[in-house]
C-alpha cells in the first residue's frame, strides 16, 4: 500500500516505541523506498486474476459466452488461418478491453466514494432491461427473423477489422460479469483496496485470463480449422445457440422480477415476445396474423398471471434466518455457530453452491443442528450494509460464506466454490470440535 503514504515522503514523523513498563521516542524523516513485499504480493495477485479470468470461461453462467465463441470460430472468409486469426484477436481484444473499462469505470466509482462490487451492475432494473433487449435481439437474429444491412463503407471497414469478433468479444465479458470464479474474488478484493494502478493492472489481468482461449485459437488458427465446413448443420446451430440466448433473456427475466417485482417483468417479457413476433412477421417467417394474433394475447394475458408476491430468500422450513451482523457477536458469546451466505438471484455461481451443496442433506443436517444459526443475506438489490459486511473481509463479490463460532469469533471466509466437506470441516472449526 505504498500509493496510501506518499503525502509523508520528505516529513518529520514522531515514532514512540513502548516495551512494557519501558518507552522510547525518537523522530525520523519519510523517504520513498522500494517494498519487495508489495511487489510479490502484486505478482501473486496478478497470476490469481488470470486463473480467475480463465476459469471464468467454465463457469455456468457463461453458457452464452461459449456460444458466442463457436459462432466466432465461423469467420466469413472461409476457414483460412489469417481470417481465423483476425477474428479471434479481435474477440480476445473485445474482452480485454471490456475488462479495461470496467477497471476504469471502478476506480471512478471508489474515487468518488462509492462501494464497487463485482456483478453488482446486475442490482439495477435498467440494465437487466438491456441486457433482455440485447438477448432477445441476438436470439431472434440467430432464428433469421431479421439481418441488419451495414452500409458499404461499414461493411468495408469490418472486412479488415472484424467489427463482429469484437463485440462478441465485449458482449461476452458482460454475460460474464454475475459470475465468480476462484481467485477471482481474492484478485478483486485485492485491486478494490488498493490503488489506481493495482486496479487497473489486475482487471486487465482478468481480461487477458478470459481472453486466453482467444488467444491460443489465434496462435494455433489449425484449431479452429478442424471444424467442419459450413453446411446446413450450420443453420441448426444457429436455432441452437439462438435457443440458449433466449434461456438467458428469460432467466434475467427471473431476475429483474427479483427487484421490480412480477408484473412489472412479466410486462418486459410480453413486449419482448411482441418484438421477436413483429421481426419474424416483417421477414414473414411467420404468417402476419398469427403472430398479430400471438403478440396481442402475450400483451393482454401474460401480466394477468403474475404471482401476486414476489420471491423470498427465507426457506420455507425457517432454517435461514434473516441477516443480522450486529446478532452474531451476542451469538457467538452464547456458544453458537453462525453460518452466514450471501447470496443474489443475478448470481449464477450462488445458485449452484445453493443446489448442490447447502440444500444437499450432509450440509442441511449440519445447519440443522443444536446451536447452529444459519443467516442469509440478499443482495439481489443495493444494499449498503451487506456490501460493509464484504468490505471488512476484503471482498467486493459474491458468493461469500463466513462461519462463526467459540473457536473463530472474528468469522472464517470461505471460497467462492463450496463442498459438502469444506462447509462441514468449517463448521466443526468454529465450534472448537476436532
Amino acid at each position: 500500500m505504498s500509493g496510501n503514504w506518499q503525502g509523508l515522503i520528505g516529513e518529520s514523523l514522531g515514532i514512540t516505541l513502548v516495551d512494557g513498563p519501558r518507552a522510547m521516542s525518537g523522530s525520523i524523516t519519510a523517504t520513498p523506498g522500494a517494498n519487495a513485499g508489495d511487489l510479490e504480493t502484486l505478482v501473486v495477485m496478478l497470476g490469481f486474476a488470470l486463473l480467475g479470468g480463465l476459469i471464468l470461461n467454465l463457469m455456468p453462467c457463461v453458457l452464452p459466452v461459449l456460444a458466442l465463441k463457436l459462432l466466432a470460430a465461423f469467420p466469413k472468409d472461409g476457414h483460412s488461418a489469417s481470417g481465423v486469426r483476425r477474428g479471434f484477436l479481435a474477440s480476445a481484444a473485445g474482452v480485454i478491453v471490456s475488462f479495461f473499462i470496467l477497471g476504469l469505470a471502478s476506480l471512478g466509482l471508489k474515487l468518488a466514494g462509492v462501494a464497487v462490487g463485482w456483478g453488482m451492475q446486475f442490482q439495477s432494473p435498467f440494465f437487466l432491461i438491456f441486457l433482455i433487449v440485447v438477448l432477445t435481439l441476438f436470439a431472434a437474429n440467430l432464428w433469421g427473423s431479421f439481418e441488419v444491412p451495414l452500409p458499404r463503407a461499414v461493411a468495408a471497414l469490418g472486412e479488415r477489422a472484424p467489427l463482429g469478433s469484437f463485440a462478441a468479444g465485449a458482449f461476452a465479458t458482460l454475460l460474464a460479469i454475475p459470475c465468480s470464479a476462484p481467485f477471482l474474488g481474492t484478485a478483486l478484493g485485492f485491486a478494490l483496496t488498493e490503488g489506481p494502478r493495482e486496479i487497473i493492472a489486475i482487471f486487465l489481468a482478468l481480461g487477458i485470463g478470459m481472453a486466453l482461449p482467444y488467444l491460443l485459437v489465434a496462435a494455433v488458427p489449425r484449431i479452429a480449422m478442424l471444424v467442419p465446413r459450413p453446411g446446413k448443420w450450420m443453420i441448426e446451430l444457429r436455432r441452437f445457440l439462438g435457443v440458449l440466448l433466449a434461456g438467458t433473456a428469460l432467466w434475467l427475466i427471473w431476475v429483474l422480477s427479483g427487484e421490480i417485482g412480477w408484473q412489472q417483468a412479466l410486462v418486459v417479457a410480453a413486449l419482448m415476445l411482441c418484438a421477436a413476433f413483429a421481426l419474424a412477421a416483417m421477414r414473414e417467417a411467420v404468417p402476419r396474423r398469427a403472430t398479430l394474433a400471438v403478440a396481442l394475447l402475450a400483451a393482454l394475458l401474460v401480466p394477468a398471471f403474475a404471482p401476486p408476491t414476489q420471491r423470498t430468500v427465507m426457506a420455507a422450513n425457517g432454517r435461514w434466518q434473516k441477516f443480522d451482523p450486529a446478532a452474531i457477536s451476542g451469538l457467538v458469546r452464547d456458544g453458537h455457530v453462525v453460518f452466514v451466505d450471501v447470496t443474489a438471484d443475478w448470481c449464477l455461481t450462488c445458485k449452484v453452491n445453493e443446489r448442490f451443496v447447502l440444500d444437499g442433506t450432509q450440509v442441511r443436517e449440519a445447519l440443522d443442528q443444536p446451536g447452529v444459526v444459519a443467516m442469509r443475506a440478499d443482495w439481489t438489490r443495493p444494499n449498503p450494509a451487506i456490501a460493509a459486511y464484504l468490505g471488512r473481509f476484503g471482498r467486493f463479490g459474491i458468493p461469500f460464506n463466513s462461519v462463526y463460532g467459540p473457536a473463530a469469533p472474528s468469522g472464517v471466509a470461505l471460497p467462492e466454490l463450496l463442498t459438502p466437506g469444506i462447509v462441514t470441516a468449517a463448521l466443526q472449526q468454529a465450534a472448537g470440535t476436532p
